[in-house]
């Protein structure tokens, strides 16, 4: 059944600085919300629970993602940074020196970082310190997304690129499936990868590219148009949900996106207005105890809400 609607929109916290990343650890049941300016990271548990933020002694943090609910890894420029014991006081450790992109592992234990050119590691903890097994890429990556159980990516290729799912936690083993995505998919570099659904964009357009699993070993790539510029995408099962730049949380069940056709323009199922300080930055989705959606903002405020599959409002 797929998702109908939105509800428990609740204000988890405010960080009083830009919310740069967020990254569910659903292990261990916590998400966590890194800032930029100062640069903070804060936990917040699934369920009940109070957030812990810490200051963290860096200039700039572009990214962030979690190896378990102790340990971070920050991207600062094109530096990598180990944050260990992050619910206390938590110890800062170099990592890397040139890295392009940080991918966050919701499933737990490793992480993964792109570097320049055809260079990649999968970052994991040994004793007390993160470390990367190191390995070379099947092409140039434009974007990753992971889930627990699969990797999923896009490389750059023609016509909009290449659409691939690989078994594990990174880009190595033998493609599950693959398929050629449109030409409008072109300059679209935001991934967020699911079994049955999976989703691209590009911060600041209206154009989503969803990729539909449609039977065994089959993709169906496809593009669709949205009322308001994106800022960011999440997908559950075989629902997509859409951040704008205008607040709005909105919910596309499968059997719209099944109709849509390509290249068409679709209202969603359900939209919410988010009451919240500043502008939204990210969003990010959870599944482990409840499907739910966390939220960022520019003003430094996490939000956190449900999706709904049935109509019940009691």
């Amino acid at each position: 059944m797929p998702f109908k609607s939105l509800a428990g929109l609740k204000k988890q916290g405010s960080l009083e600085a830009e919310v740069v990343a967020l990254a569910p650890y659903q292990p261990g049941n916590v998400c966590a919300a890194f800032t930029n300016d100062p640069v903070k990271v804060a936990v917040f548990p699934f369920g009940a629970g109070q957030m812990r933020i810490q200051n963290v002694s860096l200039d700039v943090c572009n990214d962030g993602v979690l190896i378990d609910e102790r340990v971070a890894v920050v991207k600062s420029g094109e530096e990598l940074w180990a944050l260990l014991d992050i619910q206390h006081k938590p110890k800062i450790d170099p990592v890397s020196r040139s890295i392009r992109a940080l991918y966050d592992n919701p499933g737990g234990k490793t992480a993964l970082a792109i570097g320049w050119g055809e260079d990649a590691a999968e970052l994991k903890i040994q004793g007390s310190e993160v470390v990367g097994r190191e390995f070379t890429l099947r092409g140039n990556l434009r974007c990753v997304s992971m889930d627990g159980t699969s990797c999923y990516v896009v490389a750059e290729g023609d016509p909009g690129g290449k659409f691939r799912e690989h078994a594990g936690s990174t880009p190595e083993a033998g493609t599950q499936i693959r398929c050629d995505l449109p030409a409008g998919a072109k300059k679209m570099d935001r991934l967020a990868g699911g079994a049955q659904l999976s989703a691209l964009t590009r911060r600041g357009g209206s154009d989503v590219c969803i990729v539909r699993k449609i039977g065994a070993g089959a993709l169906e790539p496809k593009i669709m148009t949205i009322d308001a510029a994106i800022t960011a995408v999440a997908v559950i099962e075989t629902s997509l949900f859409v951040l704008t730049s205008d607040a709005r949380v909105q919910v596309y069940g499968g059997d719209v996106l099944a109709r849509v056709s390509d290249g068409g323009t679709v209202a969603p199922t359900f939209e919410l207005s988010l009451s919240a300080g500043g502008a939204p930055t990210t969003m990010v989705a959870s599944t482990r105890g409840g499907n739910r959606l966390w939220i960022g903002t520019k003003e430094g405020e996490v939000w956190r809400c449900d999706a709904v599959k049935g109509t019940m409002q009691i």
